[in-house]
């Protein structure tokens, strides 16, 4: 199946007839099966509440293909109006669009409602949602929110992490060597995962690289946008990245997976051999020790990693484990460090269904 482009643009007023239409086509199997379908009232109740600032358009290849609302009622967030094409439904577009969604910060609970029966019920439970309540129509699905901490932690020295750490001037030249070398070896799009101040993804660009960054922390991806523009950088989240699988070509985890607790760091790597093409390169840098334990990082509770250790997760994701680098600690870097280089498996990639996330970097 070729890949498709799918993007989210802005609602405007002038989209409220189409989507309407769009709604009564999605819906309309479901209210006649549940004797609830009125030709005009299922357009009406669209008109009546739509909210052109808080809706995105779903493209895909240039095309208007369906809708979201995202909209906020105190600490909760409500996902409406999630409409896809027909004939495009089943090819993963709704969970590209939730993804992406979810994937933006909020501390509260996610909720949605959804049409008794409705197969959608699927795949928003796969998305982490759970029944709150129901009535004979509707079913209220609730996704649990998670403070965060972590992000909290980071948003608070966001500026002064970027004034020590922001810069390749920061980097230590055997870094900067390995990175390189090992973007050498990327066919293909490449994702700084967790990019912090964009400084990597940068330097990436500046060599030719079709790079661009995510980051779970908002004040790490304003400053990216701010020093690097042309670059693209968003706000995401490396639990649930909203990347096409196999789509990329590499992958730069540099330091963004040692606030993941050891139990859930299965989670974010398997992203990452969703997203890469077979034969993807993935590059993980992480702190070192002699078993997986936690330590008092400058920012909040992070993890060293064996070498072996973390070697046997990556494989376990769906990789080869290409190469293992150590690096004692010297006067550039207090602590020792570790790099693994590894390459997606080109047979297909079980992936295990995300459930509600937790903190992350």
């Amino acid at each position: 199946m070729a890949v498709m482009d799918i993007s989210l643009r802005p609602g405007t007023p002038d989209d409220v007839e189409w989507v309407a239409e769009l709604r009564a086509e999605v819906l309309r199997a479901d209210l006649r099966r549940l004797g609830r379908y009125d030709d005009v009232r299922v357009r009406e109740r669209l008109r009546r509440g739509f909210l052109p600032d808080s809706t995105r358009v779903i493209v895909v290849d240039g095309a208007d293909v369906g809708s979201v609302t995202v909209r906020f009622d105190g600490s909760d967030r409500w996902i409406e109006h999630l409409y896809l094409a027909p004939h495009l439904q089943g090819c993963g577009i709704g969970s590209t669009v939730l993804r992406t969604v979810l994937a933006e910060p909020h501390a509260g609970d996610t909720r949605l409602i959804v049409l008794q029966g409705s197969a959608a019920q699927r795949l928003y439970a796969r998305h982490g949602f759970v029944r709150d309540h129901e009535d004979d129509v509707d079913v209220v699905m609730v996704r649990p929110g998670d403070p965060d901490p972590v992000t909290s932690a980071y948003s608070r020295r966001a500026a002064e992490y970027i004034e020590h750490l922001g810069s390749m001037t920061s980097v230590h030249a055997a870094d900067e060597a390995l990175v390189t070398a090992w973007a050498s070896t990327v066919d293909g799009p490449l994702l700084d995962a967790g990019c912090g101040p964009g400084h990597w993804t940068a330097q990436l660009a500046s060599l030719g690289h079709d790079a661009r960054g995510v980051d779970r922390i908002p004040e790490f991806v304003a400053h990216a946008r701010q020093a690097h523009p042309g670059i693209p950088f968003a706000v995401a989240d490396v639990d649930a990245l909203p990347d096409e699988p196999e789509s990329l070509g590499g992958v730069l985890a540099w330091y963004s997976l040692i606030h993941h607790d050891p139990a859930a760091l299965r989670r974010p790597l398997e992203e990452f051999a969703r997203v890469l093409r077979p034969g993807g390169r993935l590059l993980v840098g992480f702190p070192t020790g002699p078993d997986v334990e936690p330590f008092d990082h400058a920012v909040t509770t992070a993890h060293r990693w064996s070498v072996d250790r973390l070697a046997t997760a990556v494989s376990a994701a769906g990789f080869d484990v290409v190469e293992a680098v150590t690096r004692d600690a010297d006067d550039a870097t207090p602590r020792p460090h570790g790099a693994i280089s590894a390459r997606r498996h080109d047979r297909p990639v079980a992936v295990t269904t995300p459930g509600p996330r937790r903190a992350r970097n």
